[in-house]
């Protein structure tokens, strides 16, 4: 887990967001996982291979994520989705109120979703900054046009800001960071009751 955590600051750094790299080193992380089940979907299991296939920007957590991604708590939350996002998405929660290491001033982990998918557009009280590892998908902040982020983008939506991500082709993995108000109980999806 401490190479892990290693490997996802270090990947911030060569990102250029050096405050968050330091915030990650100074979360002291435990040396075993709790768990050692397969917790990545089964739908999603072809799409996180090819995107740790694929993740040749980021070397150091490539090796990481091949040697302990299955054995992370992946999860889908239990927040209210739409029908065709269900089961297509999964995201691990490394540091946070629910995270392998808690914490409950900041919250950051992965996140994947699966190749031809539609997260519609949500928002929540954090302000996050999501950094793309693998796959290119499109990005919408607010109600402006959909853009292209290849791996090595940063995309920061502030507090409450609507955001939606269409992957294509590719599986998308991305490593996000949560700050601010930090609760799920602030997340909605638009057009969604909670």
């Amino acid at each position: 887990m401490n190479g892990l955590m290693r490997a996802y600051a270090n990947a911030w750094s060569e990102a250029g967001a050096d405050n968050l790299a330091r915030l990650v080193h100074a979360v002291e992380a435990p040396d075993r996982l709790k768990t050692s089940q397969d917790n990545v979907p089964v739908a999603l299991k072809h799409d996180y291979v090819q995107s740790i296939a694929s993740l040749t920007r980021f070397g150091e957590l490539q090796q990481e994520l091949l040697q302990i991604g299955n054995q992370l708590p992946w999860t889908q939350g239990n927040m209210k989705m739409p029908d065709s996002f269900k089961g297509r998405f999964a995201y691990v929660e490394l540091a946070g109120p629910r995270g392998i290491i808690a914490n409950n001033a900041v919250s950051f982990g992965l996140y994947l979703q699966q190749r031809d998918v539609i997260y519609p557009s949500h928002w929540h009280s954090a302000v996050e900054d999501y950094l793309v590892i693998s796959g290119t998908a499109m990005w919408q902040i607010d109600d402006g046009d959909f853009a292209p982020r290849p791996p090595g983008s940063h995309i920061l939506h502030a507090s409450s800001q609507p955001h939606a991500t269409t992957t294509l082709a590719e599986p998308l993995l991305a490593m996000w960071f949560w700050q601010g108000d930090i609760r799920d109980s602030t997340y909605r999806i638009v057009g969604i009751d909670a």
